[in-house]
Formats: C-alpha cells, sequence, structure tokens
C-alpha cells in the first residue's frame, strides 16, 4: 500500500472541496437543522482526516465518498478520489466510483466523457486492454477528450505490438497537432520491418523502413536495418554507403554495425580500405575503440609485426582495456611469451573484465542490458538505449 505522503497533492484539492460543499449544505438547511448538520459535517470530516493522517486511506475514502452526493458540482471530487484508489491499486473501487458516475442520467454529456475516459483508465492500469480499448472508443465517439483517448490506445497498441494500429492512431494525432510523434512513428514502423524480415519479406521490411526514414530521416534503427537488409541480398556498396551515414548521423550505434562493416569490405575484397576506414572512425570518435578489430584484421591481412607496432602506437596514444588484451594476446602468438604463465594469467583477467562490461544502457532511467532493446523495458521510451562507450562486444 503506498503511504499517505503520495496522496498530499489530491488531498490539497479534495478535502477543501468536501468541506466547503458540506458547509455550503448546511447553509441550504433550515435553521432548526442547522446546528444538528454542522455537526454530523464535522464529525464526519475530522474521522476521514484522522484516517488520512493515519495512513488508512480504505477507511477515510468512504467516509468522504458519504459527504459528497453526485452532481456536476462535485464530479471532480469523485474523480479525485477514485484516482486515490487506482494509483493505490485498489481498481475496484476506483471502478465503481467510475461506473456509478456514468449511470447518473442528470450529468452532463462532457461529463460523461470525462468518466468513461477515466474508466478506460482503471481497465487500462489493471491490465484489461479489450475493455479499455471499447471504452476509448466511446470517448472518441462522444466528440470529448478525443486526443487524449487516442494517446491511451495507442499505448495499448504499443504494449499489445499491434504495429499497424499504432501507427493509424500516432498519425491521426499528428493531424490533431502532435507533431512529438513522428519520432515515435518511425519506431513503430522499424517494428513493422522486423515482423516482415523474419518472415523473409524483404521487399516489404525496406518499404517499411522507408516510411519510417520518412517520418524520421535521422532515425538511426531505420539506417541500422537498411544496413542489415542490404547485407542479407548481398548489395555490400549499399551497406557501406548506410554504415557511413549512420556513423555520420550517431556514432555512438556504430558498434552494432561493426560487423556488417567487416563483412561487407571483406566480400568486395577492400580489406585495406577496411583497415583505413576503421582507424579514420576511431580516430574522429574518442568513445569508440576498435583496436581489438583493426589489430585483428592487419594481422590477417598484412604482418604480426606491422600490428604490433600499431597496437605499441594504440596503447601510447589511448590505453584501453581492449588494446592491451590484443596487444598481450599477439605477443603471446608470436612466441614472445609463452612459457610466461604471469602474462597468460594477466590475459584471462583482462578477457574476463571485458566480458563483464555492460553493452547497453538507458539514458532515461538508467537501465543496463547486454542486448539492444529499441523500447527500454523498464521506462518504455523509445531510442533512449545506447552503447556503453567502448564497448567492442556491442551487438545489434
Amino acid at each position: 500500500m503506498e503511504t499517505i505522503v503520495q496522496y498530499w497533492p489530491w488531498l490539497f484539492l479534495l478535502l477543501p472541496v468536501v468541506y466547503l460543499f458540506g458547509w455550503l449544505k448546511g447553509r441550504s438547511n433550515s435553521a432548526d437543522n442547522q446546528s444538528e448538520s454542522s455537526h454530523t459535517l464535522s464529525s464526519d470530516y475530522f474521522k476521514g482526516l484522522n484516517y488520512l493522517l493515519s495512513d488508512q486511506q480504505d477507511r477515510a475514502l468512504p467516509v468522504f465518498l458519504k459527504l459528497v452526493q453526485i452532481d456536476n458540482e462535485t464530479i471532480e471530487t469523485h474523480l479525485a478520489l477514485a484516482t486515490i484508489y487506482r494509483r493505490s491499486g485498489n481498481y475496484d473501487k476506483a471502478i465503481e466510483i467510475h461506473q456509478n458516475l456514468i449511470a447518473k442520467p442528470s450529468l452532463s454529456a462532457k461529463y460523461r466523457s470525462k468518466a468513461l475516459l477515466e474508466l478506460g483508465r482503471d481497465y487500462l492500469t489493471a491490465g484489461l486492454f479489450d475493455r479499455a480499448e471499447g471504452l476509448f472508443n466511446d470517448v472518441i465517439r462522444s466528440g470529448f477528450y478525443d486526443k487524449a483517448a487516442r494517446q491511451y490506445k495507442l499505448t495499448i497498441y504499443q504494449q499489445e505490438k499491434e504495429w499497424l494500429e499504432a501507427i493509424t492512431e500516432a498519425k491521426t494525432l499528428i493531424q490533431q497537432g502532435d507533431t512529438n510523434l513522428k519520432p515515435l512513428i518511425a519506431q513503430l514502423y522499424c517494428e513493422l520491418s522486423e515482423q516482415f524480415f523474419a518472415k523473409g519479406n524483404i521487399k516489404q521490411a525496406e518499404l517499411a523502413i522507408k516510411d519510417a526514414l520518412t517520418y524520421n530521416a535521422g532515425c538511426v534503427r531505420a539506417l541500422i536495418a537498411r544496413v542489415r537488409n542490404a547485407v542479407r541480398i548481398k548489395k555490400y556498396k549499399d551497406a557501406i554507403r548506410y554504415i557511413k551515414q549512420i556513423q555520420q548521423t550517431d556514432s555512438d550505434y556504430f558498434l552494432s554495425v561493426l560487423s556488417y562493416c567487416v563483412e561487407a569490405y571483406r566480400e568486395l575484397g577492400k580489406v585495406d580500405e577496411l583497415i583505413d576506414y576503421l582507424k579514420l572512425v576511431e580516430k574522429e570518435n574518442i568513445n569508440i575503440n576498435l583496436t581489438e578489430v583493426i589489430a585483428g584484421l592487419i594481422t590477417e591481412h598484412q604482418s604480426a609485426d606491422e600490428a604490433q607496432s600499431y597496437l605499441r602506437k594504440q596503447l601510447s596514444l589511448a590505453p584501453s582495456m581492449n588494446g592491451l588484451a590484443s596487444f598481450i594476446n599477439l605477443m603471446n602468438k608470436q612466441g614472445d611469451y609463452t612459457c610466461n604463465t604471469h602474462f597468460q594469467e594477466i590475459q584471462k583477467v583482462i578477457e574476463s573484465m571485458k566480458k563483464q562490461n555492460e553493452q547497453y544502457h538507458c539514458n532515461k532511467c538508467g537501465y543496463t542490458s547486454g542486448t539492444l532493446n529499441w523500447q527500454c523495458p523498464s521506462c518504455h521510451a523509445w531510442g533512449e538505449i545506447k552503447p556503453v562507450a567502448g564497448n567492442i562486444n556491442a551487438q545489434y
């Protein structure tokens, strides 16, 4: 149960309204009944207040409900009470209040729509998406609170992974003036592309990516998908062009396409050009460590001596765990320290420390993961998770 501190904003709204309504109600009574009504109100009011201050919301709220009759003047008070119930996890009680409001024939159309909207929120919070969606549709048809209802429907479709429906709602909201949703639509099209790609429908996957870039030309996720699709259908020159676009748009994601980059250049027979390009990327982006990959390519396609020279230079300019591990590994392969168990143990420790590095981090809530999630599993923000700077193990 949530503590009373979390309810102070609602209490400051609720208590004066309840007290004032009761006082006015008492004033409207006959002079003979005024004293008795005032005494009853005061007794109930302070009883409810005492429950609240004792952190007994379940006992306090029914007391205040008795003090307030349902009409257009007190609906905000009832909505506030229901919100407290919902936030404390008492969905049944919140639903009961909202249903009672909706059942009142004297309630205005606008307030009825507001109650429907809040009832939909009750069901949404409780995880009853079908009921919530139906209520939000009723709200939209009523002509009141249309935008809010569509926003909640958008939330439902995202949670249920109904990407086409989510795109439709988001586009409608954009038509209503919410241009901030364009980056979200791009992410939704990327999700749609993932579905097509999983089914082997590369053409449809590429069309969805094209739509994503229409709404957000700088959507790195869409560019990464283009790289992957291009490599799959062996269009390696296109893949390299998209990779360079990613590096220029947001270099933090370059490591996510590194394996595709290496594959594309290899298939084109341009490994020397690849080595030069990776050196340039590493030089221009201090947060990207490509030393291990570059050293491996130099060893494989040039010579171990040149690789060792490169590593010595890199370790003096920019010391790193990856560089040190590569240097020790190369010397062992050359036979310089094969018999020295101390260096072998050092290498094991370094490799272990590399594996323990967290690969991805959410800039919004701090969530960490070993895989790239485009929607944060913790705070549900889109596009906020990025590779940890300098992590060579980052994979898409």
